[in-house]
């Protein structure tokens, strides 16, 4: 079990360096304050992009961590299966990854990513769209403490 933990740290490891890395980039976007009338589509579409990648990257992390310790989701809805799944502790068996508030700012990011991933960029609602995107850093810095208070959880279950 111990070398097949630390590839689970590995992998959630290099998720998170990859997220670090999104949301510093992230972060030199200009466009949030811009009117949404003065706002060119493909700005818009590059936010959505942005949001869109960041919940891909917790999600591969959160279905490493399931797979890991065979967590069975439904086909029908493992999406919101495996976020709800993340913010539950198993005592003895696996420690919670995120907690309460990191859960419901994930849940926007998700339901976001399911529009973003079903529509036409120009069908996007530039104002939901840029309150999940102004949620974005306080996200991010959530996630890295959690998932490492995680991490450290973990050597103490091996």
């Amino acid at each position: 079990m111990k070398h097949n933990l630390e590839l689970l740290k590995a992998d959630v490891r290099d998720e998170l360096s990859k997220l670090g890395r999104l949301a510093q980039d992230f972060a030199k976007l200009e466009v949030l304050s811009d009117p949404p009338d003065e706002l060119p589509l493909y700005d818009r579409a590059a936010v959505g992009y942005y949001l869109h990648s960041f919940y891909n990257g917790c999600e591969n992390m959160f279905v490493s961590i399931g797979r890991f310790f065979e967590n069975d989701l439904r086909p029908d809805s493992w999406h919101a299966d495996l976020l709800k799944r993340m913010r539950l502790e198993l005592p003895g068996y696996r420690p919670a990854v995120i907690d309460e508030e990191l859960y419901l700012l994930l849940n926007d990011f998700r339901g976001f990513r399911h529009i973003f991933r079903h529509s036409y960029s120009f069908e996007l609602d530039w104002e939901k769209e840029r309150l999940v995107a102004a949620k974005l850093p306080k996200t991010a810095g959530l996630l890295k403490k959690q998932v490492e208070v995680f991490l450290e959880k973990l050597d103490d279950l091996a």
